[in-house]
C-alpha cells in the first residue's frame, strides 16, 4: 500500500507544472456519473485481553451503485484538475463465524481533488486520460444502524460515532469522447482506498470488557463509472 502511496504523490509532482500554451483551448467541464464500486473484503483480527483465543471479524460493504458529480476545469494541452463527488447508500456488514452477522446500513461520502494527464492533447474527439487525487472519505452510518448497535437487546455494540471521515486516495485511467459541440460521454476506472472505518471504537484497550476494533492495512473499493459531462472551451492563456 506505501508503494500506491509513494505513486499518487509522484504523480502529484509530475502534474504540477502544467504546460499552457496561447494558442491551445482551455476546457471547463460539468458532468454527472454512475459506478459501480466492487468493494474488497477486510479482516480484523481480536486478540488478548479482549479475546483468549484470538478470533477474526470480516468487515465488508456491499458492491453498491455510486452517484456523483464532476466539475473538470483548466483542463489545457495535456494537463487538467477535477473535483468530484459522489455517494452511495450501503450497509456494513461484521461477520464471525458461528455468530449472527452485524449489519449497520448507511451510505458513503467521497470528496476527491484529482490532477489528470491527457497522453492526448485535450481538445480532441476522443481523449484518453491517466489520473490521481487525494479527498475525503466519510462512512456513515443511519440513525436505526446505531439505535441498534447501542441497544443490548439487538446487537449491544455501544455508542458509536454517526460519521467516521477518512483520507483517501484514488488513481486509475478513463477516456472522453466529444460527441457534439458542447457535450461529450465518459468512462472512469478508479481504485479508491483510506483507512478502515472503526465508528469511534478504539483499536486496543487493556480493559478486556471493551470492546474494540483493532483494524490494520486500507479498505479498498474498485470502481468503473459512466457519464455525461457539457463542455466549454476558451482560448489558451499564459
Amino acid at each position: 500500500m506505501r508503494k500506491e502511496i509513494v505513486l499518487i504523490l509522484l504523480m502529484f509532482l509530475a502534474l504540477a507544472r502544467p504546460s499552457l500554451a496561447q494558442d491551445e483551448p482551455t476546457g471547463y467541464e460539468i458532468g454527472f456519473f454512475a459506478a459501480v464500486a466492487d468493494w474488497k473484503p477486510h479482516h480484523v483480527r481480536v486478540g488478548p485481553p479482549q479475546a483468549t483465543v484470538p478470533f477474526d471479524l470480516g468487515f465488508r460493504y456491499a458492491d453498491r451503485a455510486e452517484y456523483g458529480i464532476r466539475a473538470n476545469f483548466l483542463s489545457h494541452g495535456h494537463w487538467g484538475g477535477e473535483v468530484s463527488y459522489g455517494y452511495q447508500r450501503n450497509t456494513v456488514n461484521l461477520t464471525r463465524p458461528s455468530f449472527t452477522s452485524v449489519e449497520l446500513p448507511g451510505g458513503i461520502h467521497h470528496v476527491f481533488y484529482n490532477q489528470i494527464f491527457y497522453p492526448v492533447r485535450y481538445g480532441g474527439r476522443v481523449t484518453p486520460f491517466v489520473t490521481a487525487g487525494v479527498g475525503w472519505a466519510a462512512y456513515q452510518l443511519s440513525d436505526s444502524a446505531l439505535e441498534r448497535a447501542a441497544d443490548p437487546r439487538v446487537y449491544g455494540i455501544g455508542n458509536l460515532k454517526k460519521t467516521d471521515g477518512r483520507v483517501a486516495f484514488n488513481y486509475g485511467a478513463g477516456v472522453k469522447a466529444n460527441i457534439v459541440s458542447g457535450f461529450g460521454v465518459r468512462a472512469d476506472f478508479r481504485h479508491n482506498f483510506s483507512d478502515v472505518p472503526s465508528y469511534g471504537l478504539p483499536k486496543e484497550s487493556p480493559d478486556p470488557s471493551t470492546l474494540v476494533f483493532p483494524a490494520q492495512g486500507k479498505l479498498k473499493a474498485y470502481e468503473f463509472s459512466v457519464g455525461i459531462y457539457f463542455r466549454s472551451l476558451s482560448r489558451g492563456f499564459q
